[in-house]
């Protein structure tokens, strides 16, 4: 919020959408209003934007569109899981069990095969995350390169 020398002006921004909004000072909570549309154009085609601002004056907020979840992100998902059910005192067949299913784990499941070594794995790389490389991934810190999993998304 800003002062416009006669007036207040309200931006807000909600991910793609930006609200902009001059507020006189004699505006007082429960009093009518009107708003004033900027002349364009192709007003027509603008009418689904102003829909949307008007219905976050109505106090609707608008949702984030949903992405899809990357090769990266699932691993990382699946090691924060995975540890959430160590701490818990889960075994590592139990895990498994959650992550990939009683299905999975009854056909390939053995003492040293590669479903065990996943979870071994997954544990491993969220260990790591706790010990700061959450800070990689929030891009606060930089990333240590090589990591399985740590690849790009495309």
């Amino acid at each position: 919020m800003a002062h416009a020398g006669t007036e207040l002006v309200l931006v807000a921004v909600h991910g793609p959408h930006c609200l902009r909004a001059s507020l006189s000072p004699e505006l007082e909570d429960g009093t009518a209003c009107g708003l004033m549309v900027p002349l364009d154009p192709s007003p027509r085609a603008r009418l689904p934007e102003y829909q949307a601002q008007a219905r976050v004056f109505h106090g609707e907020v608008p949702r984030p569109l949903p992405r899809p979840a990357g090769r990266a992100a699932l691993l990382h998902l699946r090691a924060l899981q995975a540890l959430d059910g160590w701490r818990a005192g889960a075994r590592h067949r139990d895990i498994a069990g959650a992550l990939f299913g009683a299905d999975a784990v009854r056909k390939r499941w053995t003492a040293d095969g590669e479903l065990r070594a996943q979870i071994r794995h997954l544990l491993s790389r969220a260990e790591g995350l706790m010990r700061g490389g959450y800070l990689a991934l929030a891009g606060v810190r930089q990333q240590h390169t090589g990591a399985p999993g740590d690849e790009p998304a495309h």
